[in-house]
């Protein structure tokens, strides 16, 4: 019997050792269902008129906390703005250079190079991700000058 999604995403903030309030419930319940790998402000921006009270600082906090935690990833930030992918399954990303849109890739589709154990430094590897610079379709059709960065 599959469990209602509201006790699973419960459970998840348990097991990672968080009080399952409502934000952070909204917080993640969004995340889960963005697959534009968003900033905290267009989190905010979903959810306002649901939580009309939940601060944009207290998204960037639940968010900072979240990937602390490995609830969810940190995504290379556009212009400087913490974005986030709530896909927590092993791939990698493509970044779109011109309008920063971002992308999930399946690593089953491409080969990956072998990782390391140690980096100079004595710097412990524990995951690799990869981020490929892409032009999307929609930038690559679209005349210069035109598209928006997200």
């Amino acid at each position: 019997m599959n469990e209602p999604l509201h006790l699973k995403r419960t459970e998840r903030l348990r097991r990672a050792g968080l009080r399952a309030t409502g934000s952070r419930l909204a917080i993640l319940t969004a995340l889960e269902e963005d697959r534009r790998h968003p900033t905290a402000e267009m989190i905010h921006e979903t959810l306002q008129t649901t939580f009309p009270s939940l601060s944009l600082s207290t998204v960037y906090a639940t968010l900072e906390t979240f990937v602390r935690l490995g609830l969810l990833r940190r995504v290379s930030p556009q212009g400087g703005r913490l974005r986030v992918d709530g896909t927590t399954d092993d791939h990698d990303h493509a970044v779109c250079r011109t309008c920063g849109a971002v992308f999930d890739v399946d690593r089953g589709h491409l080969p990956r190079p072998a990782t390391p154990d140690r980096l100079p430094e004595g710097l412990t590897v524990l995951n690799v991700h990869i981020e490929y610079e892409v032009v999307c379709p929609d930038c690559a059709g679209a005349p210069a000058g035109t598209t928006d960065q997200q």
